[in-house]
């Protein structure tokens, strides 16, 4: 069986769709911090089940980067790279946007702030380089 011959996106693509998936995240913080400025959070600060979720959900996203990460090592497809490093900037970000999520419902912002950092570190462990 044959694999499809997929394109490989090209170098400003992929800076376009890194952009857009930290922008995204970045400006989900800024309007969350815009609406939590002079009214409460909607929920009180105990966090209950929402807190082993947010356990459950970073521990799978470090599994999940760690699998991605080897099969990164050993990828030699421009495309299945590609592929690869758009996954595992996706992944990174649902933890910014269950931050966000957090801070808005409980005012919690460490969550967000945790999440960003963990973005970032995602892109400089999965960078772009060029074919």
């Amino acid at each position: 069986m044959t694999l499809p011959n997929r394109p490989s996106a090209s170098l400003r693509t992929l800076h376009l769709i890194r952009l857009a998936i930290f922008g995204g995240a970045l400006l989900f913080g800024i309007i969350t911090w815009w609406l939590r400025r002079e009214t409460p959070p909607p929920m009180d600060m105990d966090m209950g089940p929402l807190r082993f979720v947010g356990y459950a959900l970073w521990v799978s996203v470090l599994v999940a980067l760690a699998f991605l990460r080897g099969l990164f090592g050993k990828a030699t497809d421009a495309a299945r790279r590609t592929t690869l490093l758009i996954i595992s900037w996706a992944a990174a970000e649902t933890l910014a946007l269950f931050g966000g999520v957090v801070w808005y419902l409980h005012g919690d912002s460490r969550w967000y702030v945790a999440g960003m950092c963990f973005m970032l570190a995602t892109f400089i462990l999965f960078p772009l380089m060029r074919e």
